[in-house]
């Protein structure tokens, strides 16, 4: 299989993804922080339940955060990305490096048919798939993206 076939048919319900990190509406930005450091989360879904409300990243913490002189007892709501870019777990792994690039996230939702919470694809998923089934594609990529090796063994 080539990467472009892998992109085209990897559906992202069969790629191993962990577990979103996960609050629910109304929790503060202290204990949304403090799960983020503990699970090593680039981001938390704010949840109802199974339904998904927002989206919470880091980029949110540097661009409404940081040198805002903002509580830590506020809500997560208030700095969430409400209605989040989804994917189902249909999708191909195509479709989310695709809305990545699009849309510049490094984190999508997966949701169910019926709306549900269904997972999360991350940028460093996507990295990781095409290192672990392409490794030689990988070792033999130049540092620099516009450097070219005549040979392999060049890098």
């Amino acid at each position: 299989m080539t990467i472009e076939q892998a992109l085209r048919d990897e559906r992202l319900g069969n790629l191993p993804l962990s577990d979103p990190a996960c609050v629910k509406p109304g929790t503060s930005l202290r204990e949304t922080l403090r799960l983020m450091r503990q699970e090593s989360a680039g981001c938390v879904l704010v949840c109802d339940g199974e339904r998904l409300v927002g989206i919470f990243t880091e980029r949110d913490v540097l661009d409404k955060l940081i040198g805002r002189g903002v509580s830590e007892s506020e809500p997560v709501d208030r700095f969430m990305t409400r209605d989040p870019a989804c994917l189902g777990p249909s999708a191909s792994l195509g479709e989310a490096v695709r809305l990545m690039t699009e849309g510049g996230y490094r984190h999508i939702p997966l949701l169910d048919d019926r709306g549900r919470r269904a997972g999360l694809i991350a940028a460093r998923d996507i990295v990781n798939y095409v290192a672990e089934h392409f490794p030689a594609e990988v070792v033999n990529l130049p540092p620099r993206l516009d450097q070219v090796f005549k040979t392999a063994e060049g890098a």
